[in-house]
Order: structure tokens, then sequence, then C-alpha cells
């Protein structure tokens, strides 16, 4: 009578994984949790107590509003800056232009917006006094309107930022001398046309964005574009 191989095949209960997997999770959450308290205490304790101030590490940053206006505020080395700017939203942007601004810094001219490892960051990143702006994103569609509009323009821009300003980016670009403005109500992402733009609403070269209310949800900037004539003469000799 031969010997008999006995084979036995370990396998890992799908209930054991499970377990372990929710066990990390609750594990992950208490960390998060206990986190946001700390965070929490450490902010109370900021605003209610001038010693503490004295001996946590902070650094002032600067603002610049919607409307042009200069804020210095000092924040703790420690917190997030995606945090400092909901904090400076909530307190000094105005609710119906929450969800259109964002903020972002100079380069030259430039409006830089800040990414998402910038947002992740820590106010210790920044040096003393560092300046951030705000902006809103506007959309332009350029074209002649008697065809489809062939251009799709998205402008970082500034709530005192006029028309005449945005005329000359245009120009610049297109390479035309006279252009002519409307704002209309519709989908971004929908091409305007002829009908889109004789129903618009004519933009001067003094209004703004505020004043045009451009900072609304699906208000975009239509652009036309007008090719000067060229006026020939000959002189016969």
């Amino acid at each position: 009578m031969g010997n008999t191989v006995s084979t036995e095949v370990t396998s890992i209960s799908p209930l054991a994984t499970s377990f372990v997997y929710e066990d990390l999770i609750i594990h992950v959450q208490t960390i998060q949790n206990q986190m946001i308290e700390a965070i929490k205490f450490l902010d109370d304790r900021w605003k209610n107590e001038k010693k503490v101030r004295n001996q946590l590490k902070s650094r002032s940053l600067v603002f610049i509003d919607p409307y042009g206006n200069q804020t210095i505020n000092k924040y703790m080395d420690h917190e997030l800056i995606s945090t400092v700017f909901k904090k400076y939203k909530k307190e000094y942007v105005p609710k119906y232009l929450r969800q259109w601004i964002k903020i972002g810094t100079m380069n030259q001219n430039e409006i830089v917006p800040v990414n998402e490892c910038e947002l992740r960051s820590n106010v210790s990143k920044y040096t003393d006094s560092y300046q951030f702006i705000t902006y809103g994103d506007v959309t332009i569609w350029v074209g002649d309107y008697e065809y489809l509009p062939r251009l799709k323009v998205v402008l970082r821009v500034r709530l005192s930022d006029n028309m005449e300003k945005i005329k000359v980016y245009l120009k610049e670009q297109e390479k035309v001398t006279n252009i002519e403005l409307k704002s209309i109500i519709i989908n971004e992402n929908v091409k305007p046309n002829g009908k889109d733009w004789e129903e618009g609403t004519i933009l001067k070269s003094e209004d703004t964005i505020l004043s045009g209310q451009l900072y609304k949800d699906n208000c975009i900037i239509m652009a036309k574009t007008i090719k000067d004539k060229v006026n020939c003469s000959f002189l016969f000799f």
C-alpha cells in the first residue's frame, strides 16, 4: 500500500481581507479627524490668545481682492494654502463672486494660476508679504459672424479689466485693427452664431468685467473681427 500525499491549499478568506481593508480605512479616518481637531485647536488659540501668536511661527500674506484693494493677514506656517484661500474667500469675497473667483500670482503682468501642488503646500513655503491676486476666467468666441466663430479664447481677467484691454489683446493675436464686442448668456462650449450676435448686448470700451456682469454663469463675450477695406487708387502720368 503506497504513501498518500496530501496537498493543502491555504486561501485567504475574502471576509478577512475585507476586515483588514475596512480597519485600515477607519484608522486613516481617525488620523484625519485628529489632524482636523488639532488644527482647529491651534486656530482657536491663535484667535483668542495673543501669547500663542508669538510662540507659533507665522508670516504675512498679501491678497489683492476683486476690486483691487490690498489685504494683509498673518497665517500660521503649518496652514495649508488651500485652507488659507478658503478663509480669504469666505471673509473678503462676496457670495455672488465666490464660484467665479480664483486665486493666483502675477508674473510680468501675466496672471498665473496656483497649481494643485501649491495648494497642498504650507504657508511656510512662501516668503513674508508674498502677494496673491484674485481673478476669473472669461470665455471669448472670435470670428466674423458671417460664418461660425473659428476661435475660442479663455482669458484670465480681473473685475476691473475693461473691454479696451481685451480688444488690445485680441488685436495683437488676430492681427486685425477693428473688433466689436458683445455679451450673451449661452453655454460656453456652444459656438454662438449670427443670430446670437444680433441678440447680444453691446460692450463699450469703458465697460468692465464687473459693470458688464461678465462673471455670471454661462456669460460669454462674442468678438467680431472687422477687416479694413483696402482702397487702392492709381495715379497715371
